[in-house]
């Protein structure tokens, strides 16, 4: 079952010895189902995908897959200890990335919580930046109604 939230999504990006940090605060959905946590957004101005949909599947501390739907299209699959490629829709073109899963830290239940992804994109087996993603989820009050 679905269930409105509130999504913070906080990113920290490493290339070398410079970081940056950005966070979105955001209306989305969250689903729990035998262990399996679901988030789904619709991206805005601010991420520079308006208008496209995002789900971030979550499998335990084992795998992650965000899926964005829209203009852009892509598949990221975040898995420790493992490689996957993804064809990363920029929405001026399509970029060619390696993903390199390092530790997925899972605190999510049923009532929200919180799930922490770390992982390098590479590009041609090269080191382009470490990310950190940190998502936290509050389910929204019941009787609560956007109209």
């Amino acid at each position: 079952m679905k269930r409105p939230a509130v999504i913070t999504i906080r990113a920290t990006q490493s290339v070398g010895d410079e970081s940056e940090t950005t966070e979105l605060v955001t209306e989305g959905y969250f689903g729990w189902q035998e262990g399996l946590a679901f988030l789904t957004y619709q991206e805005t101005v601010v991420t520079g995908f308006e208008g496209d949909t995002t789900t971030l599947r979550i499998e335990g501390e084992q795998k992650a897959t965000l899926l964005r739907f829209g203009d852009s299209r892509t598949r990221l699959i975040v898995e420790p200890g493992r490689r996957h490629h993804c064809h990363y829709d920029t929405g001026a073109g399509i970029l060619e990335l390696e993903i390199v899963g390092r530790t997925i830290q899972n605190q999510l239940t049923a009532e929200g919580g919180a799930v922490e992804l770390v992982y390098h994109i590479d590009c041609t087996h090269t080191l382009l930046a470490v990310n950190r993603v940190r998502i936290s989820v509050r389910l929204r009050d019941p009787s609560f109604s956007p109209e």
